[in-house]
């Protein structure tokens, strides 16, 4: 996504150009063309993976306790920050008093924030691969920094947090008279349920 976007910086400043009314023109058509397929690639690249993952990951980083509140907050923000971005663009981009006159260079701008969200991703998302919301938590509390989450290993896994909720079911059956073989069979009286 940076490189699209450092490719259309460098190719709209170099091949394009502005006469004394605002109006630009383009100086190489071959290079236009090239810019709009590295904006092409950017959206792609963009849609496969910020757009979507950014979602994903504000469900599942919060703590149980601020879910809610937090991906709230998070939409907001998100919503807030697109329009400021979508409002201020074209002030960016466009020729005339009031209007910085960018055109092109924007794009350095967003490559600049390529990076920024680069460095974002390395030193505050932590790696929750294959864990459950219990043990994001679990990680939160043990692990400081975002960076060393990777090689991070759960005191319980999934699997032996179900085997003993499943071995609490078993004792609790049993105590109440019932077999333990998936049926629910009451014990010494005859009667028996098997409707599954």
């Amino acid at each position: 996504m940076a490189t699209s976007q450092f490719l259309v910086a460098i190719l709209g400043t170099t091949t394009t150009g502005q006469h004394p009314d605002g109006k630009t023109f383009a100086k190489n058509v071959a290079a236009q063309k090239a810019s709009i397929a590295f904006v092409c690639t950017y959206i792609f690249f963009f849609a496969s993976t910020w757009g979507p993952i950014a979602w994903v990951v504000t469900g599942e980083i919060f703590p149980l306790k601020v879910r809610a509140k937090a991906l709230s907050m998070t939409t907001a923000t998100n919503w807030l920050l697109n329009w400021a971005i979508a409002y201020s663009t074209p002030f960016l981009v466009d020729f005339g008093p009031g209007n910085a006159n960018l055109q092109s260079k924007i794009f350095f701008i967003w490559f600049a924030c390529c990076f920024g969200c680069i460095a974002f991703v390395y030193f505050m998302i932590y790696e929750t691969k294959g864990l459950t919301l219990e043990q994001v938590d679990e990680l939160y509390a043990e692990v400081t920094v975002a960076r060393k989450s990777v090689g991070w290993m759960p005191s319980t896994t999934f699997r032996q947090m179900r085997g003993s909720v499943g071995g609490q079911g078993a004792l609790d059956a049993s105590a109440k008279g019932y077999a333990t073989n998936g049926h629910e069979e009451k014990v010494g009286d005859g009667v028996a349920d098997h409707s599954n």
